[in-house]
C-alpha cells in the first residue's frame, strides 16, 4: 500500500489525502515501479516557505513546492516500499495560483502534488526538453484521475 506520512505547520486545512494516494498509485504506474511508494509531505506557511526556498535554492521568494529526493534508496532495497523522499507545500501559494490560472483548488493541489513526484523520480525542467517529458508524465497522471483544469 502507498503510504503518505503528512505534516502540516500551516493554517490549511488538507482536503486531498485521497487523492495524493491516488496521484501515488498512477505515478507508480506512470514510472513503471514495483514496490508501493512513500513520501513524506509537509505544509508550510509563506513565510517558511520562502524561507526554505532561500535556504535550498538560493532564490528569495515563496515557491508552491519542493522537493527533495531521498538518497538512500539502494540501502533501504530490502523494504516493501519505495521511499521516495519529502514534498514541501506552501497552501498560500497553490490557492493563489489556483485563482490565477482559474483552476479548482483540486486541480491546483494535485498538480503541483503530481509534478513533486516526478521531481522525486529524478524528472526537472531546466532545460525544454526535459520539461516537455515532466509535464507529459504529470498530464498522464491528472488524465487517467480525470482531474482536469477546470
Amino acid at each position: 500500500m502507498n503510504f503518505i506520512n503528512y505534516r502540516n505547520t500551516s493554517w490549511h486545512c488538507f482536503k486531498f489525502k485521497k487523492e495524493f494516494l491516488s496521484i501515488l498509485e498512477e505515478a507508480r504506474i506512470e514510472f513503471n515501479e514495483e514496490k508501493f511508494l512513500s513520501v513524506d509531505v509537509l505544509f508550510v506557511t509563506a513565510k517558511e516557505m520562502k524561507k526554505l526556498n532561500l535556504e535550498h535554492r538560493n532564490k528569495d521568494y515563496t515557491t508552491d513546492i519542493l522537493s527533495f529526493p531521498f538518497d538512500g534508496k539502494d540501502e533501504l532495497d530490502f523494504l516493501e516500499e519505495l521511499p521516495l523522499g519529502q514534498i514541501i507545500i506552501s497552501p498560500w501559494k497553490i490557492k493563489k495560483q489556483a485563482k490565477e490560472f482559474n483552476h479548482s483548488l483540486k486541480r491546483e493541489f494535485c498538480y503541483i502534488f503530481a509534478h513533486g513526484i516526478a521531481h522525486l523520480f529524478g524528472f526537472d525542467h531546466i532545460e525544454e526538453n526535459e520539461a516537455k517529458i515532466m509535464n507529459e508524465h504529470v498530464e498522464n497522471i491528472m488524465k487517467r484521475l480525470n482531474i482536469t483544469r477546470g
